[in-house]
């Protein structure tokens, strides 16, 4: 697509979101129909099971219908807009069911029934792992941070990544190799 039906795609989707905010379905109708594919791509990236990608699909529109009205295209375009509350939809929707696998395994472990002694293991592992890599994530400038956490923990693609970065795709390629090779030379140091 280039830049100019770009653009133009991009005014033709913010009048759309204007006219949703006045309360147009037929306007929410043509969004979902642009929208819902690439959103609930997604959503199975991030959350890996097409029930919860649904879920969180219904409920980014649910909060795209309510907020159109305050949609500001000076801050960012359209999609871009839109990705964005998908996004923090699928981290809530994370959050929680990590709140819920925390109360499943206290409850499991209080009751010493719940798995092999190996399973617990693999748990602690794979949560301190996450915790070695947030920690080493921490001497990462900023950008690359962000653009690391996006593909390691929400498992976005480099496009999409600079999407919702708004950052050009070699940009981007660029920040998460640098601050992968940090990341692996941080990882790698024999701890002192």
């Amino acid at each position: 697509m280039s830049p100019t039906a770009q653009h133009e795609a991009a005014i033709e989707e913010a009048c759309l979101l204007a006219q949703m905010g006045v309360g147009d379905t037929n306007a929410l109708q043509e969004i979902y129909h642009k929208y819902s594919t690439p959103l609930y791509s997604l959503g199975m990236r991030m959350l890996g099971n097409p029930s919860e990608a649904e879920e969180a699909l219904q409920d980014t529109f649910v909060k795209i219908w309510n907020h159109a009205a305050y949609y500001d295209a000076q801050k960012s375009r359209p999609f871009t807009w839109a990705v964005t509350i998908m996004r923090r939809t699928c981290i809530d929707r994370i959050r929680k069911l990590k709140r819920e696998l925390d109360v499943t395994t206290f409850e499991a472990e209080r009751d010493q029934d719940w798995a092999a002694p190996e399973t617990v293991r693999q748990i602690v592992a794979q949560h301190e792992a996450r915790e070695q890599v947030e920690d080493a994530l921490k001497d990462i400038p900023s950008k690359q941070k962000r653009a690391l956490e996006l593909a390691l923990f929400s498992g976005m693609t480099h496009s999409e990544i600079a999407t919702t970065m708004e950052q050009p795709l070699g940009t981007v390629k660029s920040w998460l190799k640098r601050g992968l090779f940090q990341l692996r030379t941080t990882l790698t140091k024999p701890a002192v």
